[in-house]
């Protein structure tokens, strides 16, 4: 079986089509044509039985193994049609579309390499697509970071900014029901004064509470490079817009590797799901206060879904250490830390000290001539 670069094309002009986030459809930029997905993946299918009349090897497969048919062809054409770039200075593996040139590391960016292929088994089964384009993304960041007075004038700088990158970042989305008990002491408190004395009274109940909760689209990332938290940051996505995967969405952007199974992931999720329980649970008593408080949890039923849900990522290299930041591609949301510019903040501490001390000798000097 041949590999090559998977194109999509125009149904009007042929040339090469991108996913546009601004109209959530398919457009040429030599034509301005628009399309939606269906009418693409038609004209592709079209398109492919023509080929195929003049390459009798096309669509052949291997032996069939224990996935199904339609899955291998699945795994097999997202392996001929991505690439796979490799970062020496950090180990950050890059994947983007073969007609998606890399050429630095979202994260350190420094040059990467091309390794190769994608092996088939990261091939995800559903994707968000990114909501709005660069453009968009540069604005929101920049009049987030521009509110924040101490951080570093080149944070917003066009070399910069010119780092920020479109990611699909890989997310293992779980669906589970779980049940929680929680078994403790319910006090209700009340003091009132007679005569020269104070009084309290205290009344305790025992408390046991149940709940059976379901959930839908517990997000974990499933990248080591990136910080959990910040993910966690930029939540929520809505998933009423997730679609199954297609290449065409990578079209233009990057997409990052996982690196940790869902089996590893499953703590914290669980970790999430119990807590919020927790708060279920507190929200069903009416007592003043809870003590000897315990929880039970378990996770009842189980699934699934890997899927590449859009980011718009860059990091800020600040005297030696990353910084990253992080905007939702769908709802705009912006996280990260921002690092204090030192020399800002001794010029507003200097002009604080110089207030006060002005202010300390014109009141001592009217003070002074008041006496």
């Amino acid at each position: 079986m041949t590999s090559e670069a998977k194109q999509f094309h125009c149904p009007n002009c042929y040339a090469d089509l991108k996913f546009s986030p601004g109209q959530q459809n398919f457009a040429c930029e030599y034509c301005r044509s628009t399309f939606t997905e269906a009418e693409v993946l038609a004209f592709q299918r079209k398109y492919e039985e023509q080929e195929a009349q003049y390459d009798p090897y096309r669509g052949q497969m291997p032996p069939a193994g224990q996935m199904d048919d339609a899955e291998r062809r699945e795994r097999e054409r997202f392996q001929e049609e991505t690439n796979l770039y490799s970062c020496p200075s950090c180990g950050a593996e890059i994947i983007s579309d073969a007609n998606t040139a890399a050429a630095f590391c979202y994260y350190c960016h420094n040059p990467v390499i091309l390794k190769g292929r994608v092996d088939g088994m990261y091939r995800p089964s559903m994707v968000l697509p990114f909501g709005f384009d660069k453009e968009m993304a540069v604005d929101k960041f920049t009049t987030w970071a521009k509110g924040k007075f101490f951080a570093p004038k080149n944070l917003t700088s066009s070399m910069q900014i010119e780092k920020l990158t479109g990611l699909y970042v890989p997310f293992w989305v779980a669906h589970s029901t779980t049940a929680s008990r929680m078994e403790a002491i319910g006090e209700n408190v009340r003091s009132w004064t007679s005569g020269n004395y104070r009084y309290t009274e205290t009344k305790s109940y025992q408390v046991i509470r149940d709940a059976r909760v379901d959930y839908k689209g517990i997000p974990a990332d499933g990248s080591q490079k990136i910080e959990d938290q910040l993910m966690e940051a930029i939540e929520p996505f809505d998933y009423r817009q997730a679609r199954p995967f297609n290449m065409a969405y990578l079209s233009g952007f990057y997409a990052d590797k996982y690196d940790v199974e869902k089996e590893q992931v499953l703590p914290r999720i669980q970790q999430r799901m119990y807590a919020n329980n927790g708060k279920i649970l507190d929200a069903s008593t009416h007592y003043q206060r809870l003590v000897s408080r315990r929880q039970f949890d378990r996770t009842d039923t189980l699934s699934w879904d890997y899927m590449m849900l859009p980011v718009w990522f860059m990091t800020f290299d600040y005297k030696g250490r990353l910084w990253e930041y992080a905007i939702n591609g769908q709802s705009g949301k912006v996280a990260g830390e921002l690092p204090i510019d030192n020399k800002k903040l001794g010029i507003v501490c200097a002009l604080v000290g110089l207030l006060v001390a002005l202010l300390v000798f014109f009141g001592g000097y009217l003070f002074g001539g008041a006496g």
